[in-house]
């Protein structure tokens, strides 16, 4: 194959195979297949990720919508509270579920308020320091549903499964610390 490439480059390529002692049209094809692997094993890898990502989106979506229906047949809590329509989509309970969570977010707030201003009456507890400072490492924090027990990593609450928390995520990937909606929001 002949191909045109500038002097300078040309002039790289030999002095790069002369250092290495072999010839110039294999230091080419050497790094050609090298590249060509390379992208190869990295589209596959991509188009394994993209798979495990749909798998798991399918997963959610299934998960979603066995609550719904436990929900809409009366097993669940929520679903005596609310009366949800036979009828609901599956967009109409997720945003539901964004609803109950900040309801639930804003009535733990306000619960949390009155306790802990009995609390500082009683006594002078120090707040914990922000989220922020206590873990640096962490650039931001991801809403979950709780599937065991934790505990949070600022104000040490007991938070049970089936609770929304929010766990912490680095440049690394999820920690294992959590923290309950009230932390997470005061940062």
């Amino acid at each position: 194959m002949h191909t045109r490439v500038s002097e300078q480059l040309s002039d790289d390529i030999r002095r790069f195979a002369d250092d290495l002692r072999v010839p110039a049209s294999n230091l080419v094809r050497n790094v050609l297949e090298e590249v060509f692997t390379m992208v190869d094993s990295v589209s596959d890898d991509v188009g394994d990720l993209m798979d495990d990502l749909v798998e798991e989106a399918e997963g959610v979506r299934e998960r979603v919508g066995r609550q719904a229906r436990a929900r809409r047949s009366g097993r669940g809590p929520r679903a005596r509270r609310r009366g949800r329509r036979a009828g609901s989509t599956s967009a109409d309970v997720e945003d539901e579920l964004r609803r109950d969570e900040a309801a639930e977010a804003r009535s733990g707030a306000r619960a949390d308020e009155s306790s802990t201003d009995s609390q500082e009456a009683a006594s002078e507890t120090p707040t914990p320091p922000p989220a922020k400072s206590l873990f640096p490492n962490v650039l931001g924090w991801q809403p979950l549903v709780l599937n065991q027990d934790l505990t949070c990593g600022r104000c040490d609450r007991a938070l049970t499964a089936g609770e929304s928390a929010f766990l912490g995520m680095t440049t690394t990937g999820l920690t294992d610390t959590a923290l309950c909606g009230r932390c997470a929001s005061t940062q």
